[in-house]
Order: C-alpha cells, then sequence, then structure tokens
C-alpha cells in the first residue's frame, strides 16, 4: 500500500471526527462563537488537514481495538484457530505475491474505512440531534428532522457495520485460500 493511499484513508475516516466534533461545538457555543472569514477559512486549511489526519489515525486505532474486542477475533477464529496462523499467512501474501499483496492491501483500506465510519456515523447523528435539540429553529420541522438523521444515522452506521463484517470475513478467507495456494505452488516448483 502506498504512503498516499494510507494518507488518504485516514484523512476520510478523521474527516467524520472532525464534522461530528465541528457539529457538537457549533450544537454547544453556537455559529457566532467562531468568527470566520474567508480568509481565515484559506490560511487554516494545512493545519485543519493535519488535525484531520490525526484524528483518523486516532480514531482508526480505536475503532481497530473495539472492532477486534467485540467481533473481529470470532470472525478471524472461523478461518484461523491463532492469531499467529493469520499473521503467517498474511506474511506469506505480502513477502511472495506482490499482485495479491496489493489485492489484500486494498481490502484492508476498505476495511479500515468501513470500521472508522461505523464508528463516525451514530456520533454524527447523535451531534446532529444536539444541534437540532438546542437550535430548533433551525429547520422547519424539528421533529421530521430529528427523525430523518435518526434514520440517516441508524442507515449509515448498519451499512458501514454490514460492508465492514463483510470484508472482514472475505479478508480471512481469502488470506487463508491465497497462502495455502502459495504454499502448494511453492511445493510444485521444489
Amino acid at each position: 500500500m502506498s504512503t498516499t493511499s494510507l494518507f488518504v484513508e485516514l484523512i476520510v475516516i478523521g474527516s467524520g471526527v472532525f464534522l461530528w466534533l465541528a457539529i457538537l461545538a457549533l450544537a454547544l457555543f453556537g455559529a457566532d462563537a467562531i468568527p470566520i472569514s474567508q480568509t481565515a477559512l484559506i490560511a487554516s486549511a494545512i493545519p485543519a488537514l493535519s488535525v484531520i489526519y490525526v484524528l483518523g489515525t486516532v480514531w482508526d486505532r480505536l475503532a481497530d481495538w473495539l472492532f477486534g474486542r467485540w467481533w473481529g477475533d470470532g470472525i478471524r477464529s472461523s478461518e484461523f484457530d491463532e492469531i499467529g496462523e493469520y499473521y503467517d499467512a498474511r506474511r506469506s501474501i505480502l513477502t511472495r505475491s506482490p499482485a495479491l499483496s496489493e489485492l489484500l492491501e486494498y481490502g484492508r483500506s476498505r476495511l479500515r474505512i468501513c470500521r472508522g465510519w461505523a464508528l463516525n456515523a451514530p456520533l454524527i447523528g447523535i451531534s446532529l440531534e444536539c444541534l437540532l435539540l438546542i437550535n430548533p429553529d433551525l429547520v422547519a420541522s424539528p421533529l421530521l428532522a430529528g427523525i430523518a438523521v435518526a434514520a440517516l444515522s441508524i442507515a449509515l452506521t448498519s451499512g458501514c457495520w454490514f460492508a465492514w463484517s463483510s470484508l472482514t470475513r472475505a479478508e480471512y478467507r481469502k488470506v487463508r485460500e491465497q497462502a495455502r495456494y502459495l504454499q502448494d505452488r511453492s511445493a510444485d516448483h521444489t
């Protein structure tokens, strides 16, 4: 995986964290608390991107820990009895086959984005609900807006979790199958 791909991945994850934090700050302090001019927005673009990258890195690690603890180990054990077996198979792919390695890393990138957004989506929804509760005059019908926010948040959270779960199951299956293929191919050549 290239450094650029990883950077973009962490920006995508971090942008969700930044979004729900910004909405929450807006709900708690109001839009007038931070006077922003166009010049200030342009000048803060690079520092903001740096903050988003750091948020993405931290959020990715937190999501990895939570998802691994709650669901990941169970999913992994359907394909590998021990975590060491998985790492050995993965290492075999990464060191023996650049093409399979690239596919594996692409799948992992999608998995990490879905995992991060499965945590971001409910927090964006909660932040928006707080904004609507504190500032009901923002929309014509706060009740309908609140229901729509909740429904969309639940749908996005569920979709991201489903995608993460499917990608994780597929990754473990593919790692097992591809490592076995590389091992069999290696045995055939000796």
